[in-house]
């Protein structure tokens, strides 16, 4: 029995299923026990053994199609599990309180307050990001109050790009095994795993609208890809590099279907060019930035856009040094660097290369967190080509099932993210109530730990407690010392926390909760707590 190919698969698919289902229970028990990280490390190894022993690694030993049963347990699985990381973070107070409630905290004042505007960092956000995928959400948001509304449409957007992915992964891989591997690499990579940890961002939107204009694309279907490209193209400013690049890439490798291209880099190019000369500056008008920090990321060649652009084009061999002295390695070679095989991908590819290997930020140059997700589309498209690209070389032909087998197997498991999250602390979760209720007694400004900022009501005139929080002791302070304190240290915070209390300004409010500087006033207390 177990001496079938496909027999392997079937049992792997039904595995890792069980894991990706059971991973709440699971985590309530040990935070690891419920990361599916640590499940695929055992039975990844244990596939590749049994399927070297079954002669599963050469091409053409496998059936095409995986039972139905099976298939639609996995799909029930990846929706189970793309939720259960999300509220399973949001309850264990685990969500990114930052990154997910500028635009969680922004979609409910431009309802209400003052459009785009975020108090995180006290900024429109569209002046910082021209992100038009957000309008829909701004009806919605209307409609259901609640920042679970964020989380659920990560999981939706985050588990549906397994559709597309699958139809591509359908369209050249021999069997359906090869697909769930496909997906499976996808859904726990490191770069994906970001995304459900961290609640929401934009960036959840690329590989769904990615992997669907590129469906699109190679299925010849001009509605199905015109439509993804817009969406895609406004998930962020910097989606038009990625659009710009496809289209050079149709122009080399595509040259029949060149109009559509040009369309695509005309379209891409003046939407780029409204955005960070108009759009942008426009929504940045009031405030205290001249332009969005983040190009302060490319410090080392300008000041502005325009000077950075010219240094890189005056300076083309530091450029390439910067480039290939980043660590865009850290994400090809668990791949086996496989994607790079195929053309067509690649120029999309390269185009992230370029922008996180010409910064002088440590995180997107280290290729970490969430910023390469911007490749994935094109890097899983690129997985697939490979699989054709191996097949028109006759000694490579045989190896390049195993080739692929080994490197979506290997590829989820590099890199120091992977999904997971601890038990509620349920102590806490009924506290918040009646934390709620003394807060709303409290004059304003409030300076709120980041990780509270999902859990608080919106009508709170919050702020983070960053840094300059503890400059003002007119300013109300909540805190929890056991929760992730960013952006302090532990030891840091725990000092303020220490200091507050030795002079008396504490109010213990249970379970853990402090409020420093309870009901204190002073002349900043007349700030505008509207916005």
């Amino acid at each position: 029995m177990l001496r079938s190919p496909q027999r392997l698969y079937i049992l792997y698919t039904l595995a890792l299923s069980g894991v990706l289902l059971l991973m709440a229970p699971l985590s309530w028990l040990h935070k690891e026990l419920g990361a599916p990280r640590n499940w695929q490390t055992l039975l990844n190894v244990l596939l590749v053994l049994a399927l070297a022993w079954a002669g599963g690694l050469r091409e053409g030993t496998s059936e095409a199609t995986l039972p139905a049963r099976v298939k639609r347990l996995f799909v029930i699985a990846v929706a189970v599990y793309c939720v259960s990381v999300q509220l399973g973070r949001y309850f264990s107070f685990a969500i990114n309180g930052v990154d997910f409630s500028i635009f969680d905290w922004m979609l409910y004042n431009t309802n209400h307050r003052d459009f785009g505007y975020s108090p995180i960092y006290d900024v429109n956000h569209f002046g910082v990001h021209a992100t038009y995928v957000l309008f829909p959400l701004v009806v919605l948001h209307r409609l259901f109050e609640t920042p679970l509304l964020l989380c659920l449409t990560t999981a939706a957007l985050v588990g549906g790009a397994a559709w597309p992915l699958w139809r591509l992964g359908k369209r050249v891989l021999p069997h359906e095994g090869l697909c769930v591997l496909l997906v499976l690499a996808y859904l726990t990579t490191p770069f994906t795993s970001v995304l459900l940890d961290g609640g929401f961002r934009p960036e959840v939107c690329y590989p769904l609208f990615g992997l669907t204009f590129l469906l699109g694309w190679v299925e010849r279907r001009p509605a199905l890809w015109g439509a993804a490209l817009v969406a895609f193209l406004g998930i962020k400013e910097d989606a038009a590099f990625y659009v710009i690049a496809f289209a050079l890439g149709v122009f080399l490798f595509e040259r029949a279907r060149w109009r559509p291209a040009l369309g695509m880099l005309v379209a891409a190019a003046a939407l780029f060019v409204f955005n960070v000369r108009f759009f942008q500056p426009l929504m940045l008008q009031g405030s205290n930035y001249a332009q969005p920090t983040y190009v302060t990321f490319w410090g080392q060649y300008g000041a502005t856009l325009p000077e950075i652009v010219r240094n890189m084009l005056t300076s083309p061999l530091r450029l390439l040094g910067d480039v290939l002295t980043s660590g865009w390695y850290r994400v090809f070679a668990p791949a086996l660097f496989l994607p790079l095989l195929s053309s067509r991908a690649l120029v999309p590819m390269l185009a992230t290369v370029f922008l996180l290997g010409s910064t002088s930020y440590a995180k997107m140059r280290g290729f970490g967190t969430y910023y390469p997700v911007t490749l994935l589309p094109f890097f899983f498209w690129g997985f697939t080509e490979a699989y054709a690209v191996l097949g028109r070389h006759p000694w490579l032909a045989r190896l390049r099932e195993g080739l692929l087998v080994v490197a979506l197997l290997l590829f989820p498991l590099v890199g120091g993210n992977y999904a997971k999250f601890s038990r509620p602390p349920s102590e806490v979760r009924q506290a918040l109530p009646s934390v709620r209720e003394r807060l709303a007694r409290e004059p304003g400004p409030i300076c709120a730990q980041t990780v509270f900022f999902p859990h608080l009501p919106y009508e709170l005139p919050l702020r983070p407690l960053f840094e300059d929080c503890w400059e003002h002791p007119e300013w109300s302070k909540l805190a929890h010392p056991e929760l992730e304190p960013y952006p302090f240290t532990r030891a840091a915070f725990q000092r303020h926390l220490e200091e507050a209390r030795r002079q008396g300004r504490t109010e213990e409010l249970g379970a853990g909760f402090v409020l420093i500087d309870p009901g204190a006033r002073g002349p900043s207390t007349s700030v505008d707590t509207s916005r």
